[in-house]
């Protein structure tokens, strides 16, 4: 092991990638669950609940990035450029489940279920990417 120590965006990157591979892990496990339980609407609804997943974690790593650029303008800029990440993710979900409730081609179980699933798993996958990842701590 070699003593350079990650970037930011190496760290981000390596979460989105090992993101995508388990969302797509995902994917096929709901859509064959969704085929077994619902048929056809099951199908999309696990590919959708997996799609809409990796999409907010790309937003997560977009946003962090964005918050990174604004380093110089202080700590409140940082979290600004955050937390409008976090918002839009909110705003964009909620828009996306109230148009597919009522829809008779997704099963919301499924859609729900697959959407959790790779909420969840992401989540695992950033503590994982996070705690190994060589990152110097400034000291004081």
């Amino acid at each position: 092991m070699s003593g350079a120590f990650d970037s930011a965006g190496g760290v981000l990157r390596r979460a989105l990638v090992l993101g995508a591979i388990v969302a797509a892990a995902i994917a096929v496990i709901a859509s064959v669950v969704g085929v077994i339980t619902a048929g056809t609407p099951g199908l999309v609804s696990g590919l959708l609940g997996a799609a809409f997943a990796l999409l907010f974690l790309g937003v997560t790593a977009a946003s962090l990035l964005v918050a990174g650029r604004f380093d110089g303008l202080g700590t409140n800029a940082f979290f600004a450029a955050l937390l409008a990440g976090w918002l839009v993710k909110f705003v964009v979900f909620l828009v996306a489940m109230l148009a597919l409730r009522d829809q008779p081609w997704v099963a919301p179980g499924v859609l729900f279920g697959a959407v959790v699933a790779t909420v969840v798993a992401s989540l695992v996958v950033d503590a994982v990417v996070v705690s190994r990842a060589r990152i110097p701590v400034g000291t004081r």
